[in-house]
């Protein structure tokens, strides 16, 4: 037998003994595009004069025995519309960037003067209660859980929390059709009511990989024929988000993944920028026509045009 022969002879028996599993590892992934799909405009669902009508007095010690509105699923692969070209949204232009302490979230808030809507309620870890607040709109949103990795009911009232206007419960929204780790729970996090929409940032507390890359959106829901208009790419927000004329700014990132900064468009739900940041965008507060961006670790300004 020549070498020749011999070299193929027990090349061949190494491959025959290797795992299927090792072969497959070997095999070079074929690159997947994705494209953006877009759906018919819906203009006529965003009513900017629209109030919420009462439904009862809100009763904060009975809330477990509420009966709540089970929300529909959100579009996990993303729901976007065509974009109205005539509505300009704001450009966002970087003023400074400045890095941070970490923990000197509230530094940063007292030294911009500026006000969060978000409140954190201290309620024991493992008991039913309230978890956040949100003021937006004239009304106050609180979400209930029974620990801090998931809220999902909502409640709606007025800021003295006495009358009741609407209550959500986000089941629908608790895992992706493409969750693979378990208790990779995805929570509302954010909110903001404008007329009729109610727009809510809701994602997993983790790497995206857990949630099948379909985590990190704002969905836009019409509270008055309990509708979702739109949802985001996937990988869109999982920051607080600041509406600004016709436009939504957001951020998404997390350790080992891009961070960005994102404007979207408030009436469709489509990216119109995207500006790369050092660091997880974790709050976006505009104010005098700025918008303050705070980030793990840097401090961004930006003008808002």
């Amino acid at each position: 037998m020549t070498k020749k022969s011999l070299f193929m002879t027990v090349a061949a028996c190494l491959l025959l003994a290797t795992p299927m599993y090792a072969q497959k590892k070997t095999t070079k992934k074929k690159k997947v595009t994705s494209q953006l799909v877009t759906y018919p405009q819906r203009d006529e669902a965003f009513k900017a004069d629209f109030k919420l009508t009462p439904i009862g007095k809100f009763d904060a010690n009975n809330v477990q025995n509420m009966t709540f509105t089970k929300m529909p699923t959100p579009y996990f692969t993303g729901h976007v519309l065509k974009r109205d070209m005539s509505r300009k949204q704001v450009r966002l232009t970087q003023v400074s960037c400045r890095q941070n302490l970490i923990t000197d979230d509230e530094d940063w808030v007292r030294n911009n003067d500026l006000t969060l809507r978000e409140e954190r309620v201290e309620t024991p870890m493992n008991q039913f209660g309230p978890r956040f607040r949100y003021r937006t709109g004239g009304y106050l949103i609180t979400t209930y859980g029974v620990h801090w990795g998931y809220t999902g009911l909502v409640v709606i009232t007025d800021e003295a929390q006495e009358t009741l206007y609407a209550a959500y419960d986000f089941e629908n929204f608790k895992f992706s059709p493409k969750t693979t780790l378990m208790g990779n729970y995805q929570s509302v996090n954010d909110f903001f009511i404008e007329g009729n929409i109610l727009y809510i940032a809701h994602g997993s507390n983790g790497y995206s990989d857990g949630a099948g890359y379909q985590t990190g959106y704002i969905t836009a829901f019409d509270m008055e024929n309990g509708e979702i208009i739109w949802t985001t790419q996937p990988m869109t927000c999982n920051s607080h988000f600041a509406i600004v004329d016709n436009s939504i700014i957001c951020g998404y990132g997390f350790t080992g993944e891009p961070d960005n900064l994102f404007v979207l468009d408030k009436y469709s739900g489509q990216r119109v920028q995207k500006i790369s940041v050092k660091k997880m965008v974790n709050e976006v507060v505009p104010k005098d026509g700025l918008a303050y961006v705070r980030t793990y670790s840097f401090d961004y300004v930006f003008k808002i045009q």
